[in-house]
């Protein structure tokens, strides 16, 4: 491939990357709005069902919100019945946080549809391409794509 071609490539995958994750945060920030939650506190729930129980230390890590951002943001998710904090088996001095699955299955309601066409989209694409592509978010991940917040 040349090295205009790739420059090409290279920018016309910055471009549909970037209208890909403004079209996610509108999507969720459309149902947060429906459901009456922060975007943030969405994407901490989503953290939750994607890791599992962790830590408010890691949902900081994760999210790049100080461990006061992740205090005051679990709060309001327990107030609401999304998350429940449980003693750490392993560690006495610390919280795992759950995610309440009979919530999570109400709120996945608003995702029925996207998730349907995903899935219609994966079914008609061939298995290298989704290898290629897998891949490719899987090396875009490990690589610490966007960086965390620099923290003054």
């Amino acid at each position: 491939m040349s090295t205009e071609k790739r420059r090409a490539l290279h920018a016309r995958l910055v471009v549909l990357i970037r209208h890909m994750i403004a079209s996610s945060i509108l999507f969720n920030q459309k149902i947060a709005d429906q459901v009456g939650l922060h975007l943030t506190d969405m994407q901490c729930i989503n953290l939750l069902d994607l890791f599992g129980p962790i830590t408010p230390g890691k949902l900081a890590q994760y999210t790049g919100l100080t461990t006061g951002g992740v205090t005051v943001m679990l709060d309001r998710l327990e107030a609401a019945g999304y998350v429940k904090r449980e003693p750490s088996l392993t560690d006495r001095r610390s919280v795992l946080v759950r995610v309440d699955r009979r919530k999570l299955k109400k709120m996945n309601v608003f995702y029925e549809g996207i998730n349907q066409r995903v899935e219609a989209l994966f079914a008609a694409t061939p298995e290298s391409e989704l290898e290629a592509a897998a891949n490719l978010l899987a090396r875009m991940l490990s690589a610490d794509l966007p960086p965390a917040p620099h923290k003054p």
